[in-house]
């Protein structure tokens, strides 16, 4: 570039925002960005609003930490990280994982070599709909 060009303000954000896209460090901080704002916004609403969780948010059962895992495994399983870190910040999950084998034992899934190419929840829906099938032909077969 010889010293007569210039680069305007809004070639030069352009450039720099396509680096980042390639790079994939734009969806990183937009990420971080978007699991901040939430944090902030639920600290602020505590602290704005009298009465409300004033002990905090209720204790998540049992059930909802586990759900909670499996859509974080299944989040992280599809490459989709920063959603997964999104989920952990607004759900104020521990930021250390739950072991496959603890989930597992959890929600009865035994994991083997054909289980294990897949996240939990798909294999808990494909267990599902495969016990829905085989209902549906009983059914016929003792319907004849």
């Amino acid at each position: 570039m010889n010293e007569n060009q210039t680069i305007s303000e809004k070639e030069l954000l352009d450039a720099m925002k396509n680096l980042l896209k390639k790079s994939g460090h734009l969806n990183k901080f937009q990420a971080e960005m978007r699991a901040k704002v939430t944090e902030i916004l639920q600290e602020r609403q505590v602290s704005q609003t009298p009465g409300f969780q004033s002990q905090g948010a209720p204790t998540p059962t049992n059930e909802v930490l586990l759900i909670n895992e499996l859509i974080k495994e299944y989040l992280e399983w599809n490459g989709y990280l920063y959603t997964a870190t999104v989920l952990t910040s607004e759900a104020a999950m521990p930021g250390a994982h739950k072991p496959r084998a603890e989930l597992c034992a959890e929600v009865g899934v035994k994991d083997d070599d054909k289980s294990s190419a897949l996240p939990l929840l798909a294999n808990i829906v494909a267990a599902y709909t495969e016990r829905i099938k085989r209902k549906i032909n009983k059914s016929k077969k003792d319907n004849v």
